[in-house]
This record gives C-alpha cells, structure tokens and sequence, in this order.
C-alpha cells in the first residue's frame, strides 16, 4: 500500500498504511508492557486508538496471534535448556553442599518426572479418543437416536433430546 492510501481491514473499518504499522508497533509493545497504557505510550499510540483498537475482531486476532507465536518461542526455548536443568539438578542430588539442597534437588527431580509420566499418558489418552472419535459416526453424548425418532419410553426426540 502507498502512503496515504487506505486499506480495508477484515473488520472493514479502512486504514491506513501508517495504521497498520502503529497496530503493529502497538501489539508488539503489548508482548512487554504491563498494561495498555504504557504500550500505547511506547508505540507512540494514543490511549483512545489504543483502546478502539482493541475493540476490534481483526486487532484482537492479530494480538492473539502474536502472543501464541511468543508463547510457542518461550517454550522451544524451555525446551532447549531442559537438559541443561536436570543435569544442574542431578549435580546438585548427588554433591550439592547442604543436606536440604540434595533433598530438594531430588524431590524437584521426581515431580518433574511424574509430570512428564502423566502428561504422556494423557496424551494417549487423548490420541485413542480421537481416533475411537475418527472410526465412528459420533454424534454426541446420549445422542444416538435420529432426531424425531422415538426414544426409549415412547417420548419422542428433537435434535437427540427428549
């Protein structure tokens, strides 16, 4: 877009191309300022753009966007220094100076184990209903009578309730 040109959002409000780099610097500043205010500030944004913005469908998804891409950056990164983290705590298990630090080394190694052993199996979990899910005609709980078809009793169903 050149400057001065407009730009319909998906909202349909237009905007310019000087809006969207303000929505951008705004939603960025976001990521790493407590509250609105001082993002609008560090953007270079007004509170009332700010806050209008806000109130629309095409900023919010933009934001959300946003913050799922910095939440799925942070954890790749947790990922990375994981083993870094156990080996520090195994080290500090097996020679850490002080009895309570050992102690809470270990203990902090077994939680975490049991977590993972526990995420795994809801993971599973969640992959065998997916695909028992996957292999029949679900159609909900309780729902498996046509609708209008006569349930159990005589009374007849609308959408699978009675």
């Amino acid at each position: 877009m050149k400057r001065g040109e407009t730009n319909l959002g998906p909202d349909g409000e237009k905007r310019t191309a000087k809006q969207d780099r303000l929505m951008d610097r705004l939603i960025a500043e976001l990521l790493t300022h407590p509250n609105l205010e001082d993002a609008a500030a560090a953007a270079g944004v007004s509170r009332t753009s700010a806050w209008r913005w806000l109130k629309s469908a095409d900023f919010i998804a933009r934001l959300r966007t946003a913050r799922r891409d910095a939440m799925q950056r942070a954890m790749a990164r947790l990922q990375e220094v994981a083993t870094q983290s156990v080996d520090t705590l195994n080290a500090i298990q097996t020679s850490g100076e002080s009895e309570s630090a050992r102690v809470s080394a270990a203990r902090t190694i077994l939680e975490l184990a049991l977590r993972s052993v526990e995420l795994q199996d809801v993971e599973e979990r969640i992959g065998k209903l997916e695909e028992a899910l996957k292999s029949r005609n679900w159609r909900g709980a309780g729902n498996d009578t046509e609708p209008n078809q006569a349930a159990p009793g005589g009374a007849r169903t609308i959408n699978g309730r009675a």
